[in-house]
């Protein structure tokens, strides 16, 4: 504080001056947060152009019809091209041409073991090779498949038979463990003998042995590398001169489980069944016990016999008819029933042994004009074209409504797009190449044959599925449908009754959808024919006929007027024959 006087003298005193103010800093902090905007929304354009060039691309890539790019298999490019193109390709470098190819071992005491890559689950042929390279591109969904185009455009992708294999374990494990037990039976041959009611060992025998979980893993490396070469696998050695027995492992070498006889399609016979052997272990023990070092100690064998014998096999073998079913060609071309007869040809005579699958497209093969199939009216995409082999899916579907009256699995089947008029709503089965496909299990105790014709007299095709029904059951099937928008809706169920006419089981056999054919010149219906021909029964009817549920769709709809249900008609006694045709089959094309 100062102290001044002015003129006059009087003193006053000074105000300290007031101290400069600091600039103000607010502009340069809104220059900083219009850069963070800005760069914020660089960062933001940038994120979008990548989210819309990812799903840009996603949409080129799930739309293409085509194997991903710089995409192999053992070494051959199959980037680019369709699964037909693909499995061409594979064919012409050799690739799975062969129907299957065996891995051989060479084992101790002379003993060779073959293993088949198409039963061990590792052997793909061209056709099955192009499916599998192209599932691995399309088979997820839009932003899998987008990632995987991803990787193969930059990084490729290459396939390999083990890549695509699903290794049957079990059939292995069978193939080695049976080779493992004849080496150990063929190493010990001096001291070891199996009669037919025992089984004679010196005590003190030498001892090797085959490593079966070794071999398993040796050999299931070779399959899925898909490397053919011979291998040579040597025994163990495990000791000289023993007063000790491992009787796990003699019980294990001397045991044969009871083997069913079955169909021998070259033979056209059964097989020759085998009884099981085994033996009692504590009485073995003990028999071992009280014997000395050099003697012969024989240890009785307990035989048992198998279910199915050959002479009960063979007195059975397709004695029944377990199911017929005969469907219209009325309304059919020249050349879809030329179609027709072929495809029946080809099924025709197939025997199926318990547990073994049938294949319609794997029966059947490519529709082609070498093999005599015409073009013939097909409905694809909604509309009438001319395919090769246009028609077949009548046989397919005829074996189907089969194999559910011989009631045997049903493992794989897809209705048409649109219904067909030889068969009930629900009950048909379109077939294509290489897919869709209908396919079949015989889950039943004995072979089973299919047999198949076209009857140009009465003018149906008829499928006969014969085999052996001792339980005397019965199928009946019904169906229902109901409205949804463009089409129709139908389930179907089955009903299985033993010899008295007693329900064993029922269940929900499928459900369709179908839909209505527009009513223009260029997409024509197929025309009206008769219904299918009743079953022939092994078994007499049930005392009633069952009452179908009436079925629960996902969403509300409007039944038709009065809802359609199929009950099975009376069992008559002998096929019923179908309405005669026109005199003059039209070209009416019909749903594949």
């Amino acid at each position: 504080m100062k102290i001044v006087s002015d003129k006059s003298g009087v003193v006053k005193t000074a105000k300290p001056a007031k101290p400069a103010a600091k600039k103000r800093s607010e502009p340069r902090e809104k220059n900083i947060k219009t850069g963070n905007k800005k760069a914020l929304k660089i960062v933001l354009i940038v994120v979008l152009v990548i989210v819309a060039t990812f799903f840009a691309l996603g949409a080129y890539a799930n739309g293409l019809d085509t194997i991903f790019p710089k995409v192999s298999m053992e070494g051959i490019a199959l980037g680019g091209t369709t699964v037909e193109q693909a499995a061409d390709k594979l064919s012409a470098a050799d690739f799975g041409n062969d129907d299957d190819q065996e891995l051989k071992v060479n084992l101790p005491a002379g003993l060779e073991m073959s293993v088949s890559a198409k039963e061990a689950g590792c052997y793909l042929n061209a056709p099955d090779a192009a499916v599998f390279v192209f599932d691995r591109c399309h088979g997820g969904n839009f932003f899998s498949n987008t990632a995987a185009y991803l990787r193969c455009l930059f990084g490729g992708l290459e396939l390999s038979v083990g890549d695509g294999a699903m290794l049957d374990e079990d059939y292995l494990h069978s193939k080695v463990d049976e080779a493992a037990k004849q080496v150990q039976l063929a190493l010990l041959e001096s001291d070891l003998e199996i009669e037919d009611e025992s089984v004679s060992i010196i005590k003190g025998a030498s001892a090797a042995e085959i490593d079966a979980e070794d071999l398993y893993d040796v050999v299931k490396k070779a399959l899925m590398d898909g490397s053919f070469m011979p291998i040579n696998y040597d025994a163990v050695s495990v000791g000289d001169k023993v007063a000790e027995i491992d009787l796990q492992k003699l019980y294990d070498t001397v045991l044969e489980e009871p083997v069913n006889a079955k169909y021998d399609p070259e033979t056209k016979a059964a097989t020759e069944s085998v009884n099981g052997r085994s033996f009692d272990m504590d009485e073995a023990q003990r028999l071992w016990d009280a014997a000395a070092v050099g003697d012969k100690v024989v240890i009785p064998l307990l035989i048992t016999e198998p279910e199915i014998s050959t002479d009960k096999l063979n007195s059975m073998l397709f004695a029944e008819v377990l199911s017929q079913k005969s469907t219209s060609l009325s309304g059919s071309s020249s050349a879809r029933v030329n179609n027709i007869t072929r495809a029946a040809a080809a099924i025709n005579g197939t025997v199926l042994n318990p547990g073994e699958e049938f294949s319609y497209n794997g029966t059947v093969g490519e529709r082609t004009a070498s093999k005599g199939y015409q073009g013939a009216g097909a409905y694809s995409g909604g509309k009438v074209v001319t395919e090769i082999g246009g028609g077949i899916c009548q046989v397919s579907s005829t074996l189907y409504y089969c194999t559910l009256y011989a009631n045997l699995e049903i493992t794989s089947r897809l209705c048409h797009m649109f219904g067909v008029s030889y068969l009930p709503a629900g009950l048909d089965a379109t077939v294509s190449w290489p897919a869709p496909d209908f396919k079949f299990k015989n889950d039943s105790e004995y072979p089973i044959k299919i047999e198949a014709f076209v009857d140009t007299s009465s003018y149906v095709v008829t499928v006969r599925i014969h085999g052996s029904n001792p339980d005397g059951i019965r199928v009946e099937m019904t169906t229902e449908t109901w409205s949804i928008p463009n089409g129709y809706g139908a389930v179907s169920y089955r009903w299985v009754y033993d010899k008295d006419g007693n329900l064993i089981s029922k269940k929900e056999e499928d459900r369709s959808q179908y839909s209505y054919h527009t009513d223009d010149n260029d997409d024509p219906a197929p025309s009206a024919s008769p219904s299918p021909s009743a079953e022939v029964s092994p078994s007499p009817s049930p005392s009633g006929t069952p009452t179908s549920p009436t079925p629960t769709p996902s969403t509300p709809v409007t039944p038709t007027p009065t809802p359609t249900t199929t009950t099975p008609p009376p069992t008559p006694t002998t096929p019923v024959d179908p309405t005669p045709p026109p005199p003059t089959p039209v070209d009416t094309p019909m749903d594949w």
